[in-house]
């Protein structure tokens, strides 16, 4: 993976090269030079997140469970400083500052992220880093600088609840903050961290902001304090965890959790057993996991378990620090040692080797391909013109005119015959939703009447099957995954037909999106450069197309928390999930059932919703997926038009001036620069290759 990276980091870096050359070559439109220039700005800052990042890691945890003090060791930001007395007679003390505020009481009032980049950043991130925040009533790609090495103070008051705002930029003061990021120069590990709000803040939109980062994160790290265990409390946000992970994709690929008992330096007293009493802390949380998570078999669910807890205690290896600048080695080796801190970055770079990094890699080779292709295109488009002769120039300019006025009117008649298309293949892909309500009932209903459910942890049990019966369901040959896979893949390959019939050639439609089964996601993807409508517009076109009223994100308030935020279209787009819709506890029947029988027939009759519910978002996603993809060709057919466009510009400015006498200099400019591109094309779609075995 190392050496893939350092292909790719230098496949990047001349593609930026390549760009910079590029804006310099004859014969292109006056606004060519700078949109070049952005290419180029774009693929530098790509080059410098995979140079630094290769993994995305969401930590989760009850409030106070140690999140942003253990993020802070990780990237080697934590400092353990001497304090002098606070009273004259007082002896002098110690505290740890590290990147990100923490406290005994909830404290992250917002989501924060600590993002690692490389020597060539466009800003200042060494000591402790280079703060920026996002604020509420901004664009959501809009930050605004505060500055290098912030004060810890100046931290807290972007990123703590009730924190004194007088230590924010004058310009600042009175602005709600949405998240804040601090990028980090030097980090020991690759990997992007979202700290996100625990269960408990007081942070009123938490919901969302977790269901949003969980989408975004490739794993996650969940950490619980050495001197509690886990109970009840932690039970809901580590089953909408599970939740989230058994739907998140194919077996096998589906997103890891990495478990940490932080603080064990706090429980390292020895109990009755002569054990810190860390190691029973351990013992109880590994098996409070293997209780609540089974499979239908009983069996305990080792894929979203793993090796189980590992307890680290990041002030010890910050105490080594000290003393190894202190020059007591030895006392700092112990401490090192005694951290388990490099056990937990092992585990995560042992997660990037596996294939999440490589899975990174490729995405972001197919994106630098993307950008270059087109450009390419152009430039030899531009000498293959230029070594024409006038005649056959003439001939190419009729082509060239009649090929723009096909694609202005066959991409109407594509658009709806592929829509139509479309319909029928969502259609089919979920004729078996009409089975799901008496499938889950089969499965659920006995269960249910045999349950106590007013017990918190066996409703749980109920919820966890009623998880695994509906992904088991869901990924069976004749399920609605697997029929929409390929019925997905059928329709990409009818859309290159499609292609092919109308322009005879099929290399017009493009690369399409992939696609990866994850029912957590209706969210839709960046807007191309050429894209102009919204992914709102997408979400409300696909609905209509799959005869959906108004799309299930919109359907309830209680849907991933969105009425807590106060809005239905969350900054990073519009995001629903199964997961929201299902596995929620119908914690109103608690409190309205007269008895224990009452409650159990109100869960069995929620299921025929439940049911219902999964259909339509499960339809949306599928709308949303092939509509995205339709989108795709028509910015794909847009772009070629433009480039028949300027070639047919060209092409009349060289019938104009037949005897160009700088013909052989445009020739000789072009030639290496098309050469060039060519290479760094096809060394990125190597790269891309590398993710089919991932």
């Amino acid at each position: 993976m190392d050496e893939a990276r350092n292909v790719l980091r230098a496949a990047l870096g001349d593609g930026e090269t390549w760009f910079e050359a590029a804006q310099a070559a004859p014969e292109v439109s006056g606004a060519w030079p700078q949109e070049l220039r952005e290419e180029a700005d774009a693929l530098r800052r790509l080059r410098t997140r995979v140079s630094t990042t290769l993994i995305n890691v969401a930590l989760l945890g009850y409030f106070s469970s140690g999140k942003s003090f253990l993020l802070s060791g990780l990237q080697g930001g934590l400092d353990l400083v001497d304090v002098p007395p606070s009273e004259p007679d007082g002896e002098p003390g110690e505290k740890y500052v590290g990147l990100l505020p923490s406290s005994p009481v909830p404290t992250t009032a917002c989501p924060a992220s600590v993002v690692p980049v490389d020597g060539q950043a466009d800003v200042d991130a060494s000591g402790t880093g280079f703060l920026r925040v996002r604020f509420t009533d901004a664009p959501p790609d809009e930050w605004e600088d505060v500055g290098n090495s912030p004060a810890p103070s100046v931290v807290a008051a972007y990123a703590m609840h009730a924190a004194d705002i007088a230590d924010r930029l004058r310009p600042h003061r009175g602005r709600e903050v949405a998240e804040v990021e601090l990028q980090l120069a030097d980090t020991p590990l690759p990997a992007k961290f979202y700290d996100l709000p625990g269960v408990g803040s007081p942070n009123p939109v938490h919901d969302t902001i977790v269901r949003r980062a969980l989408l975004e994160a490739d794993c996650y790290l969940y950490a619980t304090p050495a001197d509690r265990t886990l109970s009840d409390e932690d039970l809901k946000l580590i089953r909408d965890l599970y939740d989230h992970c058994l739907l998140s994709g194919p077996q096998g690929r589906r997103k890891r959790v990495v478990w940490v008992v932080t603080a064990i330096d706090r429980a390292d007293h020895y109990d009755l057993r002569n054990q810190p009493a860390w190691k029973a802390t351990v013992d109880r949380n590994n098996q409070y996991l293997k209780e609540n998570f089974t499979l239908p078999n009983g069996e305990p669910d080792l894929g979203f378990f793993g090796g189980g807890f590992i307890a680290v205690s990041a002030a010890r290896e910050a105490r080594a620090a000290k003393l190894a600048a202190e020059g007591a080695e030895a006392a700092a080796h112990r401490e090192r040692n005694k951290s388990k801190m490099d056990e937990l970055r092992q585990a995560l770079e042992d997660l990037i080797s596996s294939g999440t990094g490589i899975r990174h890699i490729a995405a972001v080779a197919a994106w630098a391909r993307y950008a270059i292709a087109p450009r390419h295109e152009v430039l030899d488009q531009l000498l293959q013109t230029e070594r024409l002769e006038i005649d056959e120039l003439k001939e190419r300019l009729e082509n060239q005119r009649r090929r723009v006025h096909l694609v202005e009117t066959a991409l109407p008649a594509i658009r709806e015959e592929l829509e139509r298309k479309l319909h029928d293949r969502v259609r089919r892909a979920t004729r078996p939703f009409s089975r799901l309500a008496a499938h889950l009932h089969a499965h659920l209903d006995a269960t249910i009447r045999e349950t106590d459910l007013n017990k918190t942890a066996k409703a749980h049990q109920v919820q966890l099957l009623k998880a695994q019966t509906l992904r088991a369901w869901l990924e069976t040959a004749t399920g609605p995954v697997t029929l929409w896979s390929q019925e997905y893949d059928d329709f990409k390959q009818e859309v290159v037909r499609t292609v092919d019939r109308h322009f005879g050639d099929r290399r017009l439609a493009g690369r399409l999106p992939e696609f990866t089964f994850d029912v957590n996601d209706v969210s839709v993807p960046q807007q191309t450069r050429q894209r102009t409508t919204t992914g709102y517009d997408i979400v409300q076109r696909a609905a209509a197309l799959v005869g959906l009223a108004a799309p299930v994100a919109a359907g309830g308030s209680w849907v991933y928390g969105l009425a807590a935020a106060g809005t239905l279209v969350p900054p990073a787009g519009l995001v629903a999930g199964v997961a929201a819709l299902v596995y929620a506890v119908v914690q109103k029947h608690k409190h309205s059932a007269s008895s224990l029988d009452v409650l159990r027939e109100e869960w069995i009759q929620d299921i025929d919703r439940e049911a219902a519910a999964v259909q339509e978002q499960f339809t949306l996603a599928a709308g949303v997926r092939g509509t995205e993809v339709i989108d795709h060709l028509a910015d794909n057919l847009a772009q070629y038009r433009e480039m028949l466009e300027e070639s047919s510009a060209l092409i009349q400015e060289r019938i104009a001036q037949p005897e160009n006498r700088a013909r052989q200099e445009v020739i000789d400019q072009l030639e290496p620069l098309c050469a060039e591109g060519s290479r760094i094309i096809g060394v990125l779609r190597g790269l891309e290759r590398l993710s089919d075995g991932a």
